[in-house]
């Protein structure tokens, strides 16, 4: 679906993209991680035929990206929020996009009711942009691109100030449709781990790593249990699990803890010394998320 090979690019003197390679199923989610600096979005820029790389080969759906007013016509890039103007309403900027789309007036307003729901933008559709949080005016610019009706959808960090949840249930949305493909970027590892199929890891420029979310975790995913517990001894509970030889990590969180095992035949173990010392409401097996792969290559 999208695919791209050698895609080497300067500016001036620095070498933002070295040998660059992704390939992307189509209607899947991509993540694109990497810290700062390590050409994402410079990658996002050449998929949007908004940058020439200086060589190698970029195609989506078998298409160059030099062919410049085909790619626009099956891509969008979800705006900034700079591009959002205070003084007008969520529905007069829908409307406008809608415009420039050269959609028909009843498909406008159509496509307007639809997305405001999907976003939870109802009540705010004539307030000024200007008046909403910054999560809402992210919600508004995912709405902008997705006027237009788009087979690739570019969202380069389009996901910050967005509670993980609405992360969620937005792709799950995306995916019912069944005839878009996403590529974006973002820090939070955790959000990329639940709505990515596919991942890319890049560092000064270069891919270090482009596969399945599920094949990654086929290969090195750590075995671990997810338990929610009573906050009663819960204290201890993670002490003494913190002792045991058969425990890799422990990460606590909020209302869990997810232990990670030498092996699956660990995890009844864990349940059992859990229950022990405390009330246990709720154990699932998992395994360790892609952010241990991402920091195995890039360092905490």
């Amino acid at each position: 679906m999208v695919e791209a090979h050698g895609l080497v690019k300067y500016f001036g003197s620095v070498k933002a993209l070295d040998n660059f390679e992704m390939s992307v199923r189509k209607n899947t989610v991509h993540g694109l991680v990497g810290p700062n600096g390590s050409g994402k979005s410079t990658i996002i820029r050449i998929l949007s035929a908004d940058l020439k790389p200086d060589s190698g080969d970029v195609t989506i759906l078998g298409v160059p990206v030099s062919s410049v007013r085909e790619i626009r016509s099956m891509v969008s890039l979800v705006p900034e929020l700079s591009a959002i103007p205070d003084r007008q309403s969520p529905k007069k900027i829908f409307e406008k996009a809608g415009r420039s789309a050269r959609l028909h007036r009843e498909e406008i307003q159509y496509r307007i009711s639809v997305l405001s729901e999907i976003l939870e933008l109802d009540s705010l559709l004539d307030r000024n942009a200007g008046e909403l949080s910054l999560g809402m005016r992210r919600r508004l610019c995912l709405g902008l691109s997705l006027i237009k009706d788009s087979s690739v959808l570019l969202m380069d960090g389009s996901l910050a100030e967005l509670d993980p949840g609405f992360c969620v249930k937005f792709m799950e949305v995306i995916r019912e449709q069944n005839d878009k493909t996403v590529v974006l970027t973002a820090n939070n590892m955790s959000v990329i781990d639940r709505v990515c199929d596919g991942v890319t890891i890049i560092r000064d420029g270069t891919t270090l790593l482009n596969e399945s979310v599920m094949s990654i975790r086929h290969k090195i995913g750590k075995p671990a249990v997810t338990i929610k517990v009573s906050p009663i001894n819960r204290a201890k509970l993670e002490a003494a699990l913190r002792q045991q030889m058969y425990v890799n990590n422990l990460y606590t969180g909020e209302d869990s803890i997810i232990v990670e095992v030498d092996d699956i035949i660990h995890i009844p173990v864990v349940i059992r010394h859990a229950a022990a010392h405390t009330e246990i409401y709720e154990a699932r097996q998992t395994m360790t998320g892609i952010e241990d792969l991402y920091h195995t290559f890039i360092g905490s």
